[in-house]
């Protein structure tokens, strides 16, 4: 029967973050004793204050279908949140509302893209990029980066990439999923400079904008090179500042022609983002802010807590993060030791033997490497790391 299957189709594949996450789950309902470093997302609960917005909503029967670009009052929220966040104006006319962040990031790939056009992703990216821009019938285009530089792109780098072709877009991110790297305002500068004499468009993915740690910064390429506004779609969100991640509502912001075509494809893929849920998002940037920096707060000391401990453990190498809530660390030295040929077989030899969860590399771009997420409890993290150890323990005698 695989005639029936597009061939479109046949070149996607599934997204391994959420696919070994629900494994996780799977191993524990069946009773297995599994610990897992695998979500990309929060552990602490919605701040109720969001909750109870949710619920104010429903009681009020705001339940119905909603402009396929969002509720005004969240839109013109996020217009001005964010014009004094950015730094140069937007209205509500150059933001739109979408099903999460990696529905924006689609909607803007469509948009900006025709059939065959080039992607530039950097490794290590996002396991959806790739397959979205496939999905659009754009051609990714991988670059890779070192973790010798902190898996940084240099304007030199770009510079040279662009030479041997221009992309039509390019697709940043920072603070990095899965590396954690954060570019400073200079760094921002000199990329941004070269994508706008050279007219390239961009999507930045900025959904982890307020997690960074030990004095990094995010800046996003539009508030350091304004010029560069009418060409990016901006792109964040509610779900990991705000424990929302299930709530399912991000945005977009970028001019005002491009927000309209990518509103006008939403409504006829999906039709609108949950009503319920922009009602909270509302409230979430408009009274939740101290929440939002107890949790970054938390995940700092997770994170401390964690590097102190991964540093020592043998065999292991990795950047310190300066965002997000990701360690990438770099394991190969220990393939030839644990029989293993790459990333995949790694952590499933790992999930095996010592059942601890953790995500491959190899989706990544980078298939030296596994992905452990620090949004979770001291205790967890300490759990997991006593497994860890203990794996590398048995193959290096």
């Amino acid at each position: 029967m695989s005639d029936i299957i597009s061939e479109r189709a046949k070149n996607i594949e599934p997204s391994i973050t959420l696919s070994l996450n629900t494994k996780a789950n799977n191993l524990r309902e069946a009773g297995e004793d599994v610990v897992g470093l695998a979500a990309g997302e929060p552990d602490f609960e919605t701040p109720d204050v969001i909750k109870k917005a949710a619920y104010k909503a429903i009681e009020q029967g705001k339940t119905r279908y909603t402009p396929a670009a969002g509720i005004a009052p969240l839109r013109k929220v996020i217009a001005d949140v964010y014009s004094e966040r950015l730094g140069l104006p937007y209205d509500a006319s150059e933001v739109m509302i979408s099903n999460g962040a990696k529905h924006s990031i689609f909607n803007a790939l469509y948009v900006l893209t025709n059939p065959g056009d080039e992607v530039m992703i950097f490794t290590p990216y996002w396991v959806s990029y790739p397959e979205m821009v496939k999905l659009v019938g754009a051609k990714p285009r991988i670059v890779e980066l070192s973790a010798d530089n902190d898996y940084k792109l240099t304007p030199e780098r770009l510079e040279s990439e662009v030479a041997k072709s221009k992309p039509k877009v390019v697709l940043y991110n920072s603070p990095n999923n899965p590396a954690g790297t954060v570019y400073t305002k200079e760094e921002v500068r000199a990329i941004g400079k070269i994508l706008h004499r050279e007219g390239i468009s961009l999507i930045s993915d900025e959904i982890y904008e307020f997690l960074t740690y030990e004095g990094n910064k995010h800046y996003s390429p539009v508030s350091i090179v304004p010029e560069l506004k009418e060409r990016t779609v901006v792109i964040t969100g509610v779900s990991k500042s705000y424990a929302m991640t299930g709530w399912r509502i991000g945005f977009a912001l970028s001019g005002s022609e491009v927000i309209y075509r990518m509103a006008a494809y939403q409504a006829h893929a999906t039709g609108c983002p949950n009503a319920i849920s922009q009602w909270a998002a509302l409230t979430a940037l408009k009274e939740a802010g101290k929440d939002r920096d107890m949790m970054r707060d938390e995940f700092e000391k997770r994170k401390d807590m964690f590097a102190e401990r991964l540093s020592t453990i043998p065999s292991v190498t990795f950047p310190d993060p300066g965002g997000a809530f990701y360690f990438l660390a770099d394991v190969s030295a220990m393939y030839d030791r644990c029989g293993v040929s790459g990333s995949g077989e790694f952590c499933e030899k790992l999930l095996k033997e010592k059942g601890l969860l953790l995500i491959p590399g190899g989706p990544f771009g980078c298939d030296n490497t596994v992905r452990f997420s620090f949004a979770a409890s001291e205790e967890t993290l300490n759990a997991a790391l006593d497994r860890f150890e203990s794996f590398v323990e048995d193959y290096t005698g």
